[in-house]
């Protein structure tokens, strides 16, 4: 048993061996964003949405052609089959006679080959709004994958942004753990001179633990954040790292607007588009059917009429021609009943498309006016980071300086050294939220190609 054990533990498993994917390293926002187009898998699906859609219209376009069905058939038949019958084939006449026989023995066989063709010409009109209703749908199809691409486009950027501030605040941390280590060093040094009490040791090595603390936990942020970026480029089990780039610089001071209407406004306007196709096809449904027949067909039979002599093979070769031509037309009547009713059912969804219209665009609007405001936002709230982090700074210079010269005690230092560094975060924070607010507003627009750019440059 523990040899099989052991060689159980050996031979890989085929759940777990998968090959090692190679990291993504060194990406720029635009190049996650175009990552994420091309590999995201939910876009890869919208496509395929997309190409069923597109092979939609050509099954209603089969509408247009006629049926014509090929048949062949041999049959025999006794007593009171009547002669000459004909089982059921599509668009060829039945033909019968009278019975000229009460034995199981007598036997006539026929054969038939033939073509039979049908055409429902006010069937057209129905059939041109099937199609009207089937291009509707993929446009709609076609403006759903416009909206996804918007979605996937601003996930993968703004997650690229949440790692670059994750980022920021662990390297505000270890600036932290380090300022607290010199400082630990610094208050051994005084207590090991007796120039200071131990309490200022232990209040040292307590910020210094504190800091570290910190940094673990802005560390495992990081990698969450990481791992989340790697799902939004679709590309979950592999590693990514960023390159930060123009980011890590001032933003602009604006970005040009997009000029294209928002693509889920896009799609709203197309599924109230496709929802009046498809109720102008259900309307057209109360059409009667007036069908152009033909067949062209050649029958064998055993039988002989006293005139002409049987089918060769006793009617098992089809040697008479015929041909047959006309007009059917039908109406059930009644179905106009249902037709309306359905039409009724389609006019309410075509309201219903359009109160989800103005829906999307007031969402759109309320986004955009939150996008900016955002924005606004955070440009005051930058000016004001920077002046905290240069405050800061300045304020644990002089709060060390002091305990230095024996002219302060620990707690300021220690609350001056966290002031600084929650102002380091603040103000990485802030110049990245400006960043954020223009990714906002051009996501809010409809289209983040000119922050893409913006941030390329």
């Amino acid at each position: 048993m523990v040899g099989v054990s052991v060689l159980a533990i050996l031979l890989p498993q085929p759940s777990t061996v998968r090959a090692e994917e190679p990291p993504l390293a060194g990406l720029t926002i635009g190049q996650a964003v175009d990552f994420a187009l091309a590999h995201h898998p939910a876009l890869r699906a919208q496509r395929f949405a997309e190409d069923a859609s597109r092979a939609r219209v050509g099954v209603a376009r089969t509408a247009y052609l006629p049926q014509v069905g090929l048949s062949l058939q041999v049959n025999a038949g006794t007593g009171n089959v009547l002669r000459g019958p004909l089982f059921p084939t599509l668009n060829i006449p039945a033909v019968s006679g009278p019975p000229t026989g009460r034995d199981l023995s007598d036997v006539a066989i026929g054969s038939l080959l033939g073509v039979g063709a049908s055409w429902d010409v006010l069937g057209l009109v129905s059939g041109m709004a099937q199609v009207d209703a089937a291009l509707a749908a993929q446009a709609q199809s076609q403006a759903a994958t416009q909206a996804r691409r918007l979605e996937i486009a601003y996930g993968a950027a703004d997650q690229f942004l949440d790692l670059l501030a994750r980022q920021a605040i662990v390297r505000a941390a270890r600036a932290s753990v380090e300022r607290a280590g010199v400082f630990d060093t610094i208050v051994r040094a005084l207590v090991d001179h007796t120039l200071r009490s131990g309490a200022d040791a232990s209040r040292a090595a307590a910020e210094l633990a504190l800091a570290s603390t910190l940094l673990v936990r802005a560390e495992q942020a990081e990698s969450m954040s990481r791992a989340t970026l790697a799902r939004a480029l679709g590309v979950a089990e592999r590693e990514v790292t960023i390159a930060a780039g123009p980011l890590a610089e001032g933003p602009p001071a604006d970005l040009r607007p997009a000029a294209a209407q928002h693509p889920l406004l896009v799609q709203a306007t197309a599924g109230v588009q496709a929802a009046e196709a498809r109720r102008h096809a259900v309307s057209l449904q109360y059409l009667p059917r007036l069908e152009v027949l033909a067949a062209l067909w050649t029958r064998g039979s055993g039988l002989t009429s006293g005139v002409v002599e049987p089918s060769a093979g006793a009617g098992l070769v089809p040697d008479t021609p015929n041909m047959v031509a006309g007009l059917v037309l039908t109406w059930p009547a009644l179905d106009v009943i249902k037709t309306r009713a359905r039409t009724r059912v389609e006019a309410a969804l075509v309201e219903q498309a359009g109160a989800a219209r103005d829906d999307v665009a007031q969402a759109i609007e309320t986004q955009v006016r939150l996008a900016r405001d955002t924005l606004v936002a955070a440009r005051r709230i930058a000016v004001n980071t920077a002046v905290e982090l240069a405050a800061a700074r300045a304020a644990e210079s002089q709060a060390t300086a002091r305990y230095r010269a024996g002219l302060t005690t620990v707690v300021e230092v220690a609350e001056a050294q966290r002031l600084l560094t929650q102002a380091e975060i603040d103000d990485a924070l802030a110049r990245l939220a400006v960043w954020r607010g223009l990714l906002g507003v051009a996501a809010a627009a409809g289209d983040i190609q000119p922050f893409v750019a913006e941030a390329a440059r």
